[in-house]
């Protein structure tokens, strides 16, 4: 196991009282997205909700050391967080490398989940082939600064590389993650439409039994403009995760 004194500690926003809720967000983003596409204020009435900065992002540690970004090293950050709070158990909500992260703490820490959201993630197969065959580092950050500007920008050498040890991460396949979707803690799947992993998280959905939250977004805009429907449904599936949306 990852050693706990060397994981760095995390920042995070924090807003609400109650049961806690950790949200996780994706590559280039931080904890700020889910203030700004208006998640916080919608939980945050019934939940202490907390939403940090992982390793490589926003105004968290940027190590120039690849060990530190292991899901197994992530996972144990968010733990720490929890301790650090005060709370045995936690809901968590993941969108796209957010939700890779959440599948580690559903294979290694179930005992301090109360339930999980995994959004905009192929669980089983993780990042997508190209044409040219898997995506790697150079292709992502090429695409990102062509289709999302916003994100890339202000990008500082140390922050692309934070990115890049992140990316490699995040990249490596994925092992023995079908067992996962038979355990016990609650889940809940969400994508877009018009997100590439949709069809994916569909079919895991039908084949596992796990409600479904279709948004009507593509990748990004699902996580950064999601509907109120989409809200309203992740709100009521924390509130009780035995429940349908």
């Amino acid at each position: 196991m990852p050693d706990r004194v060397a994981t760095p500690p995390l920042y995070y926003r924090s807003e609400g009282k109650g049961p806690l809720v950790i949200m996780i967000h994706g590559l280039l983003m931080d904890g700020q997205c889910w203030r700004n596409n208006g998640v916080i204020s919608a939980l945050s009435s019934s939940f202490h909700v907390v939403c940090p900065d992982l390793i490589g992002h926003g105004a968290s540690d940027k190590p120039d050391n690849p060990a530190l970004y292991s899901r197994e090293n992530q996972a144990l950050s968010i733990v720490n967080l929890m301790d650090e709070l005060g709370y045995e158990k936690a809901h968590v909500v993941g969108y796209s490398a957010g939700a890779w992260l959440t599948l580690g703490l559903l294979d290694l820490y179930p005992q301090r989940l109360s339930s999980v959201v995994l959004g905009g993630w192929d669980c089983l197969k993780g990042l997508p082939e190209t044409p040219y065959g898997k995506l790697t580092f150079d292709m992502f950050i090429s695409f990102a600064r062509e289709t999302a500007p916003e994100l890339t920008r202000s990008l500082s050498a140390q922050d692309e590389k934070g990115v890049e040890h992140f990316f490699n991460a995040l990249s490596r396949p994925p092992e023995n993650v079908e067992p996962l979707f038979t355990r016990s803690t609650p889940k809940l799947l969400w994508a877009g439409t018009r997100d590439p992993y949709y069809a994916a998280m569909a079919e895991l959905a039908e084949k596992q039994g796990i409600p479904l939250i279709s948004g009507a977004g593509d990748h990004l805009s699902e996580a950064n403009h999601p509907d109120k429907s989409t809200i309203d449904k992740l709100l009521r599936f924390i509130l009780d995760p035995r429940m349908s949306v």
